[in-house]
């Protein structure tokens, strides 16, 4: 599986890997769909930090005797907590996507690979030991 971090770093490195290997580039789709998942994960952060800020909230204004503030408190905790499930799933599917995606590309030829479609773009660099002869035809 491909490591997003470096598409991220190099996204024209990782597209022309990819069309030396005869596929179309995808590091745009890519990195928006990391994007989104990113974007997910920091407003789920924030949703939780302000649960818990409001959790504490709640009981400082219970004890000064505020029972509405805490009231809004509470309210807004519960609407927190109903959507953060929701959150939650939609983090986990698109995150599921995409590194399905990121495992199913094949992986990029190393820079001294030579460029050919078949085994007969290859350079032979050395050899070793002498060749076989066969009395027939292998």
């Amino acid at each position: 599986m491909h490591d997003i971090r470096l598409i991220r770093d190099d996204p024209q490195a990782f597209d022309s890997g990819l069309a030396r290997r005869g596929l179309e580039p995808l590091s745009a789709a890519i990195l928006a769909a990391d994007a989104s998942v990113r974007a997910l994960q920091t407003e789920i952060q924030a949703s939780l930090a302000r649960r818990n800020e409001a959790s504490k909230l709640i009981g400082q204004a219970m004890a000064q005797g505020d029972k509405d503030k805490a009231e809004s408190l509470k309210a807004e905790v519960a609407t927190l907590k109903t959507s953060l499930p929701e959150k939650e799933n939609a983090e986990r599917e698109q995150l599921a996507a995409l590194q399905d995606t990121l495992a199913a590309l094949p992986n990029l030829p190393a820079a001294d690979v030579p460029e050919g479609m078949d085994e007969d773009g290859n350079v032979e660099i050395a050899r070793w030991g002498t060749a076989r002869s066969f009395d027939f035809a292998p």
